[in-house]
């Protein structure tokens, strides 16, 4: 992990799009205060050139913070475009919209939470909704989200993406919902970004009581950080603020029953633990099948989240199944 610079901006290799052009100039990290200059603004650089620099394996491109959001419309411009491309399947979709978002992440995580990154957000989003009601095969999804090297980013986009199929067999029609809905799940765990990295990293099962007790507040820090917006909606701040909330009042922070629950966090709770069960990360090294993973919510969990999402859920899990297996 590369330390942060007050003036500088490291940027993952795997956020390029591969094959367009860099609106930026684009450096290489010597020593702590050292970049030298690679590749100019305009210019398309190629993928394998971005990996080396005088023989040394590098994993970061670093780019000047002032001309950081040039990088990020660029970005959002191509995913915008791509992600309803007839000729393009959802693998290569989902890896750009994948680039695009990691983008906006690095905004959230060396810039903080602004309008602007809000924003971005919000294009991201709207990109991610149009895949999802364009795309909807589960396998698909997850095959390609396997590729994303950020496992915050792989679940946050999954989570979005899971989100929206459960909204649309529950038959929700306004967009405009479905949307805060999509970007309630993107930014659900925002809270987690003003926690120490080890902490988010560590799996809970090797936390202490205090280290728990502070991972457990990320949802009300969330809450706080959009709200310190002023331009959130109530429903995307709720959805950050409940989604480790269940319906039989096991969650936290606040131990909310079903009926307590805001909608639009009743979905993204489940979807958001549905992907803990089937994509790596800290708290799970051997993710299960789709299959495997409702079972676990229903049997080995008890089942705890609103019935009509968990259903809704079932549905497009077993859907999958009966057509792969």
């Amino acid at each position: 992990m590369e330390v942060k610079h007050p003036q500088m901006i490291p940027v993952p290799i795997t956020d390029f799009i591969g094959g367009t052009v860099v609106p930026v100039n684009l450096y290489v990290r010597l020593s702590d205060s050292k970049f030298v200059l690679v590749s100019n603004a305009g210019q398309k650089p190629n993928k394998d050139q971005f990996k080396t620099y005088e023989n040394k394996t590098v994993e970061y491109r670093w780019v000047k913070r002032e001309e950081y959001s040039k990088l990020i419309a660029n970005n959002l411009s191509i995913a915008g475009v791509v992600v309803t491309a007839s000729n393009l399947n959802v693998h290569q979709k989902t890896t750009i919209l994948s680039q695009a978002a990691g983008s906006v992440f690095t905004e959230l995580e060396h810039m903080g939470l602004s309008f602007d990154s809000y924003t971005h957000s919000k294009q991201i989003v709207e990109a991610t909704v149009a895949l999802s009601e364009s795309h909807r095969d589960l396998s698909d999804l997850f095959a390609s989200l396997k590729d994303c090297n950020d496992q915050v980013l792989q679940h946050s986009l999954a989570v979005s993406c899971i989100s929206v199929m459960i909204a649309q067999v529950l038959k929700w029609e306004n967009q405009q919902t479905v949307e805060k809905l999509a970007l309630g799940a993107l930014l659900h765990n925002i809270g987690l970004k003003s926690l120490p990295a080890e902490l988010v990293s560590k799996p809970k099962a090797k936390m202490t009581f205090d280290e728990i007790q502070l991972y457990e507040t990320h949802p009300f820090k969330g809450m706080q950080m959009l709200l310190g917006l002023g331009i959130v909606p109530d429903d995307v701040i709720a959805v950050a603020y409940e989604h480790h909330e269940n319906a039989i009042g096991q969650g936290y922070p606040r131990k909310l029953r079903n009926l307590k629950i805001h909608p639009l966090a009743k979905v993204v709770a489940l979807a958001s633990d549905f992907c803990e069960l089937t994509l790596p990360g800290p708290n799970n090294t051997n993710p299960r099948t789709p299959r495997e993973a409702i079972t676990t919510i229903e049997v080995t969990m008890g089942q705890p989240h609103n019935r009509e999402a968990f259903r809704a859920l079932q549905l497009i899990v077993n859907k999958e199944f009966a057509k792969t297996g």
